[in-house]
């Protein structure tokens, strides 16, 4: 506004009316003056918004435009989209060729004498799987394409981008009350990047499928490859079978003892029977792995679906046989006031698989397992035999046999009283003395008493009928239900040391109290007290070492006392390393004996005492049979039970397995000592039971 306030105070000072005149004049010439001067800036602020709503023009074009691009990004999302579709259903084009393959492979296993047209169908859906690759690589080739194309469209995008950024630099230099269309400028910057964000996620999504793909075509060739291998292994593998059927034919074997059609071609490979328990043992590599029903399961309760391990229990049984209670029975008793506590052994079948052997090049005689699959089943199947420990005195089959849950201790009929040979002075065995499964008592030695094989076995029949100290067969069955379960050889790192650290006293029977795993009932484990007793002291011992340990009812299978383990004889005439076994056939014992009806197993024990490093093997008749061959293993691998034996074996001798009190960590399930005298009796060695019933022909 203009300033007039001078010419006014000059009216008010003025004296002339000339002065007055001049003043006035002065005043609205400034105010003519200063209205042209307004005038101008109206004019400059008209061209300013002129200018502005072309930008505004501008801004609306590029919008649209913005708009257009991402109808674009729309289009090629859903070509994106469709890519993925077709790369899925290629995936599933992938896995029904996987499927064929599999379904060859299958077939490949139902018989050798199929094994050439098996290989061709595999060949076969090998072609179709290339086939389907192909396929896959071509949708691979069409997503890529897509992915080019969403590339463009966000170069297109950015391009744009950056030229909002160049008009929106333009647009500040403007006045104030610009700003508003450069906030609205900005929005649409911001609706902009988001389109340009959705474009990378889709191209991100687009990525991911790309690689989906990728992996499912890398991961059908791997399925080709297997298969290939596959087809490759099984030719091995039967031109294996063939030369080992060669070998053995050397030794009098049949080409059906080892490969017998399409049954042993899985027992090769790996049986995958739910209701079949298995293990892999790699005596060379020292490694184990569960097979067949038993490979994802752990030791335990897991295993009970298996009737031979589920159905096993503790049970009392009387004289004459008959069960008359069960662990868990409201009268089911240990002190043997309900009878014998025994364990009920379902029968079970089995088969042995030597997968890898060495001809025993010492004596010549038998071979040196390195590798071999060994089975279970509740139910019979091809190639699968009977466990030879569930047969009668009359050769028949029978359901079940009854292990001793306790080591034997001694009923002395005359004196109504169970004898303590490390505290009593009567040596005699009198008739009608009784051999004992119970808990609470001290197992019986040879301290004493002329605790002999033959004695314990005379005092197992005085039971009555099908009573006998427990045999090799029954032993074997449950080495060999061991091993499956527990998924190792090496017994003590399974379960527990056993009662192998008290201080020896040949004066006495160091032996502990049977019955400290009672509380365990038909479980696995190790006691958590058990009462040792010498000369008549009894100490409760908590640790480990000193600690009864039970599988499946059976109480200390090794440790606490020798066992003598009844139809086995050793022999050797001087050339048979540390002699070969001899197992009886039926329930008539003889320790000198290795005729009729003693038969050689056809294989020899190793000639030195050590750690057991390979298990033997003759034929399949004894495939069952789980004594060493050799020694060179250690404490821990690939059994970690020690050995001992007579090297150069010229004479007989028996067995005895488990260890004693102080048989430290050398002990285990399969610590056998073969080194001991016919009618040998001594402070650490006793036995136990075993009942097999008759069968109902």
């Amino acid at each position: 506004m203009a300033d007039i306030k001078p010419y006014t105070d000059q009216i008010k000072n003025a004296v002339y009316g000339e002065e007055v005149r001049d003043s006035i004049v002065s005043a609205l010439e400034k105010v003519n003056d200063d209205n042209e001067s307004y005038q101008n800036i109206k004019d400059e602020i008209t061209a300013d918004k002129t200018h502005i709503d072309a930008q505004v023009e501008e801004f609306g074009d590029m919008a649209t435009e913005a708009q257009t691009t991402k109808t674009a990004l729309d289009s090629s999302v859903q070509a994106a989209n469709t890519a993925k579709s077709n790369v899925q259903s290629a995936t599933t084009a992938a896995n029904t060729a996987k499927a064929n393959l599999q379904a060859a492979t299958t077939s490949a296993n139902t018989a050798k004498t199929a094994l050439e047209q098996a290989t061709l169908d595999a060949n076969t859906a090998k072609a179709n799987a290339n086939t389907a690759k192909n396929q896959l690589n071509t949708a691979i080739t069409n997503a890529n394409t897509a992915k080019s194309n969403l590339d463009s469209a966000k170069t297109a995008a950015d391009n744009a981008l950056s030229a909002l950024n160049t008009a929106i630099s333009q647009a500040a230099t403007s006045k104030g009350n610009l700003d508003t269309t450069i906030a609205s400028a900005n929005t649409a910057k911001s609706q902009l990047q988001a389109v340009i964000d959705s474009s990378e996620t889709a191209k991100s999504n687009l990525s991911t499928v790309i690689a989906s793909a990728t992996e499912i075509n890398t991961t059908l060739s791997a399925t080709i490859q297997t298969g290939t291998e596959l087809n490759a292994s099984l030719a091995s593998q039967n031109s294996q079978a063939l030369a080992n059927i060669t070998n053995l034919s050397d030794e009098n074997f049949k080409a059906d003892e080892i490969l017998t059609g399409v049954d042993d071609i899985k027992a090769y490979l790996g049986y995958t029977d739910e209701d079949i328990a298995g293990i892999c043992v790699d005596y060379q590599n020292k490694t184990f792995k569960r097979l067949a029903g038993a490979y994802d399961k752990q030791a335990g309760t897991d295993f009970d679906v298996f009737t031979m391990f589920g159905g096993r229990k503790r049970c009392n049984v009387s004289d004459d046989g008959t069960i008359v209670a069960y662990c868990g029975d409201e009268d089911y008793a240990e002190d043997g006031s309900m009878g014998q506590v025994m364990v009920y052994q379902p029968a079970f079948y089995y088969k042995v698989v030597p997968l890898v052997y060495d001809k025993n090049t010492t004596t010549g005689i038998g071979y040196h397992l390195r590798k071999a699959n060994y089975y279970v089943s509740t139910r019979p199947k091809t190639g699968f035999k009977l466990h030879p420990a569930f047969y009668d005195v009359n050769g028949n089959a029978v359901d079940y046999i009854l292990l001793s849950a306790y080591e034997g201790s001694m009923y002395d009929v005359s004196g109504t009283v169970y004898a303590n040979d490390g505290v009593d002075t009567d040596t005699a065995i009198e008739t009608g003395d009784l051999l004992c499964s119970v808990a609470g008592k001290k197992p019986i030695s040879g301290l004493k008493k002329t605790l002999t094989k033959a004695n314990l076995e005379l005092m197992a029949q005085n039971r009555g009928a099908n009573w006998h100290l427990e045999n090799i067969k029954a032993t074997s069955a449950n080495q060999l239900l061991m091993i499956i379960e527990l998924g190792t050889m090496n017994t003590q790192t399974a379960i527990g040391q056993g009662v192998v650290s008290i201080s020896n006293n040949s004066a006495y029977n160091c032996a502990s109290l049977t019955g400290s795993t009672a509380s365990i009932g038909n479980g696995t484990g190790q006691a958590t007290k058990t009462t040792n007793e010498i000369g008549g002291t009894e100490t409760a011992y908590t640790t480990s070492g000193k600690l009864s340990i039970t599988y499946r009812g059976v109480e200390n299978p090794w440790g606490n006392i020798w066992k003598h383990i009844q139809g086995i004889n050793i022999w050797g005439d001087g050339s048979m390393g540390g002699g070969q076994p001899y197992v009886a056939e039926g329930f008539t014992y003889n320790e000198s004996k290795n005729t009729e009806p003693y038969h050689p197993v056809g294989f020899t024990l190793a000639n030195a005492n050590g750690y057991v490093n390979a298990m033997g093997y003759g034929s399949e008749e004894y495939d069952w049979l789980l004594m060493p061959s050799e020694i060179g293993g250690t404490s821990a691998l690939p059994v970690g039970d020690y050995f001992y034996v007579t090297p150069n074996l010229n004479s007989y001798k028996i067995a005895l397995l488990g260890g004693a009190w102080s048989s430290s960590g050398d002990v285990g399930g399969f610590y056998w000592r073969c080194n001991s005298g016919v009618g040998s009796r001594y402070q650490n060695i006793g036995g136990r039971l075993v009942y097999v019933p008759t069968a109902t022909v």
